[in-house]
């Protein structure tokens, strides 16, 4: 964790997508979160390498880009919110009974080994206690195992925990922390982007909700229930699929296809010839995950999926998801939370969804900002 530095009410967040780097700056004004500066950058395909946990541009193209942006855009804060991929991280529930604070550390360390396919000395780990319940009495044998043998104390029977653990690569960790120090900013904290779309599209919102965010070469799928994100899934499915299929069904070049995507036209209206594969395989996808995670739950149901991406622009997208999972779909805006100078309005109706990841890691800095300015004055 970083020490957080609150001289500014001003903070950034900065999305480093797999197609462009986009960055939003937030002041808090009357205690809430109000737009101030916003950019971004496309990043051409051409540079883009891959690694062993997904695609990833070069360290000396992504910064010298960083300061570019930052430069041009004239951004005033300092204090910078910066986000991993979701496929560039691990996030999954844990259920632990109730014990000791010292046992839960060594107990989540053991229990992690399971679930990262890396030593534990490669990753950062964080862990948050999402939910407490009441359950049958667990025995101290049972426990044991869970710690692997280790513990010394009696647990508390009746009682369980359910953790939430999150896990990134030490090498991805500190190669955001260079770059946001080469740029001249102060790095306050790195998220896992599926945090951060959560929190700008949900935020304190209660219901069931799924998330369904289709980057550029992956769609990140989050079913969030009772403001717990209780599914991360990632599919290789995206945006640049899409874009492919539209020009080949049209015999015209890429960029022409990626305008005509986003230009107003119903790709997806019974006149148009052309059939999206990725799009079957995305709401395919997403309907196994409904059915699955409710299959012994039938009273509980999902009350809204939410669009968003730049491939979430599209028109007739929200009603193919509609069609086939008969379960409201919108596309999500991102800046329904935020204040802004309303003459921007058609210009944020434009680019809103292609900045859900931006805005959420801003207003983390908002939200620490407002809870340690409420307990100041209390």
């Amino acid at each position: 964790m970083f020490d957080f530095d609150f001289k500014k009410n001003i903070f950034l967040g900065v999305d480093f997508g797999t197609a462009s780097i986009k960055l939003i700056e937030l002041k808090v004004s009357e205690g809430k979160p109000v737009l101030s500066n916003y950019a971004w950058m496309p990043l051409s395909e051409n540079i883009l390498g891959k690694s062993e946990g997904g695609p990833e541009y070069q360290q000396d193209i992504l910064s010298l880009c960083l300061k570019q942006i930052v430069k041009k855009a004239k951004v005033a804060g300092k204090n910078v919110y910066v986000s991993l991929p979701a496929f560039g991280g691990l996030i999954t529930l844990i259920d632990f009974p109730e014990m000791a604070e010292g046992d839960m550390e060594q107990a989540i360390r053991f229990e992690a080994h399971k679930y990262i396919p890396t030593a534990i000395d490669d990753v950062v780990i964080s862990w948050e206690i999402v939910e407490r319940r009441e359950q049958p009495e667990i025995s101290l044998r049972e426990t044991n195992q869970m710690m692997g043998g280790t513990s010394k104390n009696k647990i508390d029977s009746g009682k369980a925990l359910k953790v939430m653990l999150v896990a990134a690569s030490k090498k991805k960790v500190l190669k955001y922390e260079k770059l946001i120090k080469d740029a001249g900013l102060n790095l306050k904290s790195i998220d896992i982007e599926t945090f951060s779309v959560v929190r700008s599209l949900i935020g304190n919102d209660s219901g069931n909700f799924v998330i369904v965010d289709i980057g550029a070469q992956a769609c990140n799928i989050v079913l969030v229930e009772k403001g717990i994100i209780r599914i991360n899934r990632n599919i290789d499915a995206g945006g640049i699929e899409m874009t492919k299929t539209i020009a080949k069904g049209m015999g015209i070049d890429f960029d022409r296809a990626e305008a005509l995507k986003i230009s107003g036209n119903n790709f997806f209206s019974t006149e148009s010839a052309i059939s999206f594969f990725t799009l079957d395989l995305i709401i395919g996808e997403v309907e196994r995950i409904i059915r699955n995670y409710y299959k012994n739950n039938e009273n509980n149901k999902v009350d809204k999926i939410i669009l968003t991406g730049g491939t979430s622009r599209m028109v007739g997208i929200t009603d193919c998801f509609f069609n086939k999972l008969k379960i409201k779909t919108v596309a999500g805006n991102p800046f329904a939370r935020v204040g802004y100078d309303k003459n921007l309005s058609l210009a944020i109706e434009e680019i809103g969804n292609n900045f859900s990841v931006a805005i959420g890691l801003a207003l983390k800095g908002v939200d620490e900002y407002l809870e340690k300015d409420s307990k100041k004055n209390n």
